[in-house]
């Protein structure tokens, strides 16, 4: 059987499980509905899982995570191995700003060795818009398609991103309290410290023209101060802990308030919630190294302090790069279903 090459999963093929899908413009964006003809009679409540998808792709490339998950939820069902009341499952992808359908301008989404010159400030706005417009179509999701008396109530909300999508899931995750639990896929948390290592690998003017390279590449019109002001309120490591990551040297100890701080936001933000990150170890265009440092201090805090109640597993893939391999969304599937088969809703903490 031909084999056709997604470059989400490697190699799928003909017989990898699909499930239905349904296209509704819903706020003047198409967004697709996968497992809705699925849905067992039975259910009640559904789990939504929102599939962000990678730079340079569209909501399609989304199709196969979505009938991997939809199919395994399903078939925990049927074995009557999803808990006592299983939660329906169904999958909703769109296209992020400036991508698929809503392409406006194809260079905005390429790189600064492509050409654009805004590389930094179109990537981050661009996944900053897709966090905001899965929680805009969560407000109308459900009057597009469970619209009548009897129909079933979406009372779960997970996110699953990848690369770009990734980055997405993390300030979904921090901004939207309906947003449960993450996976984040090849994403980073933290912009400043991925980006400033991209300048220097990109050989931008604004990294290498000064003493020490990098020491004026923030600020620049490649890293401008209005975009670091946007990181300090949703980015991961710009929030949590605002000028303590130096993206050119090594880290300084956090202050005790700057942690007092942190556990502060991680409680207001994050309690409650679950948060699955897989990398490549070999990934070098989002590289662990980069989100590597505030996810030490992230561990650090929720280890110390158990109130906190964040679950938080990390997992790194040995000779993988920057992809989303079948072993990575066989862990993902096996993770998300596990917290849908908890009559709670929480996994256990791995950290």
């Amino acid at each position: 059987m031909a084999a056709t090459t997604n470059p989400l999963h490697g190699t799928h093929t003909a017989a990898d499980p699909t499930v239905s899908s349904q296209t509704f413009t819903i706020a003047g964006i198409l967004v697709t509905v996968h497992g809705l003809s699925e849905l067992p009679p039975s259910a009640s409540s559904i789990a939504c899982l929102w599939l962000l998808h990678p730079r340079l792709q569209t909501k399609e490339t989304m199709a196969p995570i979505a009938g991997q998950v939809v199919s395994a939820w399903n078939a925990r069902i049927q074995n009557g191995k999803a808990g006592k009341h299983p939660k329906g499952l169904i999958a909703v992808a769109f296209d992020q700003r400036n991508h698929g359908s809503r392409e406006v301008d194809k260079l905005h989404n390429e790189a600064w060795r492509q050409g654009n010159p805004r590389h930094a400030q179109d990537m981050f706005s661009c996944y900053h818009g897709t966090a905001t417009d899965t929680s805009h179509l969560m407000n109308h999701l459900e009057s597009y398609i469970f619209n009548t008396q009897t129909s079933p109530k979406i009372t779960t909300h997970f996110a699953l991103g990848i690369s770009l999508g990734g980055h997405a899931t993390w300030h979904c995750l921090l901004s939207d309290p309906r947003i449960t639990a993450g996976v984040v896929g090849i994403g980073c948390p933290d912009y400043t410290r991925l980006m400033t290592d991209r300048a220097r690998l990109s050989k931008r003017k604004t990294y290498t023209e000064s003493t020490p390279p990098g020491a004026e590449f923030l600020g620049s019109p490649d890293f401008p101060q209005a975009l670091q002001d946007a990181i300090a309120q949703y980015d991961p490591a710009g929030l949590l802990l605002p000028g303590h990551f130096n993206p050119t040297g090594p880290d300084p100890a956090p202050s005790k308030a700057s942690l007092d701080r942190f556990r502060i936001l991680v409680r207001e933000r994050l309690h409650g919630k679950r948060i699955l990150n897989l990398s490549g170890q070999a990934d070098k265009l989002v590289p662990y190294a980069a989100g590597e440092p505030f996810l030490k201090v992230f561990k650090q805090v929720l280890s110390e302090d158990k109130s906190l109640d964040v679950g938080f597993e990390d997992v790194l893939f040995d000779g993988v790069g920057h992809a989303f391999p079948r072993s990575m969304a066989d862990k993902a599937t096996e993770w998300l279903c596990d917290l849908l088969a908890k009559d709670d809703g929480h996994v256990s903490s791995k950290i």
